[in-house]
């Protein structure tokens, strides 16, 4: 019997590998490609740090998944089939990216022995000086927590030594010589003669490990305060220990010997053990790329984010039509403008906001902290549990607060996921922003999300309801506006049945989604038995996808991409036709992932109004007639790259802007 549904994690990794593919991709230049291959290497490390913990929970309580019937060990045996590959030819790209840059005299990563006399002692020296006086020999134990993302292991005779990396020295040392490096672990290895002679070391490798960092908050309880939840969250990142090992990497030594050694070292599968064809660890690529990207010929052409035109009142413009924006083709000081217009304006009185995630000295916040000086009632909603973001987003709760902010933690037990901004001129009146990405202007940079903008009073009284809900837990009852846990899920689901009617009736439904993630069984289901009576679905889902193509029978008609480029696709589109006249399109903050349905505030919006509905449309349109960056989901889970002649790049369309007016113009 065929299986139903695709192990998410597995299809995880699948999505690595097509960041890898990015690296080999021809248009993409040098310093783009080792951008690439570093946050492949960032992506595996939150998926050892993050998604393992469950598998490994399946194969330590012998349990299978029931969605796909694989146990865990046949889980974690594919989860090293699939990564050993993807390292395969991530370190295959990486050699010949270090030929690349060599033929190009951009810069040398050299071995110790390819140094210049003069090279050797200057190397030398900055060892004497700046790195020996840091190495730490100390016996080996299973309990110490390899902290460090490079370590030493010598063997001696009689013990076992570990020796950790001091992380702030980096891994480039310069060798005196203009854009000449040497990895200080190579380094190390090679004029630590006397050390090694001290300890009579007879072996070593370079380790290096990831540990569980999966913990869960087993402390929330919706009935308690935001002093005591504060409390515990303070104690939660204060006291998250590294967990159990679940990757071990080491280079030196030939692969089976080695992967031997460090099951036995460690006591933990064999199947957590990789060899590495190369440095361990190679997201240092990205200090090469940020050092070295003033050569514009060997990074991304730089292009121009539109602005609002400083001249015009962006709340002004708001009252006669809606803004429907696209990051980062149009610039998130789109946004900044739209608080900034409204703290300045005297006709407010309040500004709600939800916070997931922002960076360091955001404008974000000292315009709320400007808001709440001038006596503007300010109410911010900051959720702590935004992973590994908690430290950040305890201090923003502090820094809100201490000037003169309402600050709420959110709902104690569901995330607060949602991305919205109500501008309140009067206790009714006003103006939102609704986006399916955070408010953190860095990643909208290189993230591909939208942002909605409109004074309809529909809009405005229904997220007023929703912080209403939020603050005083009202009851909710909204005109547009749908949010999970309770909502987003019944809504995807009755249109696809709509949709599924119009269809079977006059042959003019179909459904599209945009998302991260397609893994709800639910969702899942739905879109199979509508599938068998033949309902199209055209799917793009960027990552983690547990949907089979090719089982719904002869009147299937889904088609699933992965769309990966330059920037990382981010935005939550919805489209159902139920006719020849009409069409609902929605943007969303949440993923088609059973955490985000269920375990999660999120809010998924219609957009109602001709113009912005329109644009949307169009956006869909051509995100559909992307085939550049469009990689095919098969009926055996992998994921094809379809090339065609004269193709388009839904990215590079909206990044050369002269291309989308003509599209605008011309569709």
């Amino acid at each position: 019997m065929k299986r139903k549904y695709y192990n998410r994690d597995l299809s995880w990794i699948l999505f690595d590998n097509r960041v890898i593919d990015q690296a080999y991709n021809s248009d993409v230049p040098l310093l783009e490609r080792l951008r690439f291959l570093s946050i492949a290497s960032n992506n595996l490390d939150e998926f050892f740090r993050v998604r393992m913990h469950n598998i490994d929970s399946m194969v330590t309580n012998n349990k299978t998944e029931k969605r796909t019937d694989l146990t865990g060990d046949e889980v974690l045996d594919l989860v090293y089939e699939f990564n050993a590959r993807n390292i395969a030819k991530q370190y295959k790209k990486y050699d010949s990216s270090m030929k690349d840059a060599r033929k190009r005299d951009l810069f040398y990563i050299l071995k110790y022995k390819e140094l210049s006399d003069s090279e050797k002692k200057y190397v030398k020296k900055f060892y004497s000086k700046k790195i020996l006086p840091r190495l730490d020999m100390q016996r080996f134990s299973k309990v110490y927590k390899y902290r460090h993302n490079l370590n030493f292991l010598m063997e001696t005779p009689h013990h076992i030594y570990t020796c950790p990396v001091p992380e702030d020295l980096g891994r480039l040392i310069e060798t005196g010589v203009d854009n000449h490096y040497i990895l200080i672990e190579d380094l190390i290895k090679n004029v630590s003669t006397e050390l090694m002679r001290k300890y009579k070391v007879s072996k070593t490798y370079v380790f290096r490990v990831t540990y569980d960092q999966n913990k869960p908050y087993d402390f929330l309880d919706k009935n308690m305060s935001d002093e005591e939840y504060l409390n515990k969250m303070i104690n939660y990142v204060d006291t998250r220990e590294l967990r159990k090992i679940m990757r071990v990497e080491f280079a030196g030594d030939e692969e089976k010997r080695g992967r031997n050694y460090f099951t036995k070292l460690f006591d933990i599968s064999k199947k957590s053990v990789y060899k590495i064809p190369g440095p361990v660890d190679i997201r240092f690529l990205n200090t090469l790329f940020k050092r070295y990207k003033n050569h514009s010929d060997l990074v991304f052409a730089p292009f121009k984010a539109l602005k609002w035109n400083p001249s015009k009142n962006i709340l002004q413009y708001l009252n006669n039509s809606p803004i429907l924006v696209q990051y980062p083709y149009d610039s998130f000081s789109v946004f900044i403008n739209y608080l900034e217009m409204a703290v300045n304006d005297p006709k407010t009185t309040k500004i709600f906001i939800t916070i997931y995630r922002t960076e360091k000295n955001s404008d974000l916040l000292r315009l709320l902290k400007e808001a709440a000086s001038k006596g503007i009632k300010v109410t911010a909603i900051v959720e702590l549990r935004a992973r590994f973001d908690e430290v950040h987003n305890i201090q923003v709760a502090k820094v809100l607060k201490d000037a003169g902010v309402r600050v709420l933690l959110g709902d104690k037990v569901n995330k607060v996921h949602s991305k919205i901004c109500l501008v309140l001129h009067g206790d009714n009146r006003g103006y939102v922003q609704i986006g399916t990405g955070n408010y953190n202007a860095i990643t909208a940079n290189a993230f591909s999300d939208l942002s909605y903008f409109t004074s309809n009073q529909i809009y405005v009284d229904d997220v007023t309801k929703f912080f209403d809900h939020l603050v005083n837990g009202t009851k909710e009852d909204y005109n547009l506006l749908v949010t999970s846990p309770d909502g987003i899920k019944d809504m995807i689901i009755s249109n696809i049945k709509e949709a599924t009617a119009a269809y079977l009736r006059d042959g003019q439904g179909s459904v599209f989604m945009k998302v991260n993630g397609l893994t709800d069984v639910d969702i899942i289901s739905a879109i199979y038995t509508a599938a068998k009576q033949g309902l199209p679905f055209r799917m793009i889902v960027r990552g983690p996808c547990s949907l089979k193509i090719g089982i719904c029978g002869s009147k299937e008609d889904i088609r699933v991409k992965s769309i990966v480029g330059e920037l990382l696709e981010h935005s939550r589109i919805f489209k159902f036709q139920y006719g020849n006249d009409h069409t609902d399109v929605w943007i969303s903050s949440a993923d088609m992932m059973t955490r985000n349905l269920e375990r999660r505030v999120e809010i998924a919006v219609p957009i109602v109004e001709d113009k912005a509905k329109l644009k949307l449309t169009k956006i869909i349109k051509v995100f559909l007639k992307d085939t550049e960056n469009s990689y095919w989901l098969d009926s055996d889970g992998d994921y094809d790259k379809e090339e065609e002649e004269n193709g388009i790049s839904a990215q590079q369309t909206w990044l050369s802007r002269l291309k989308w007016r003509k599209y605008i113009e011309t569709n």
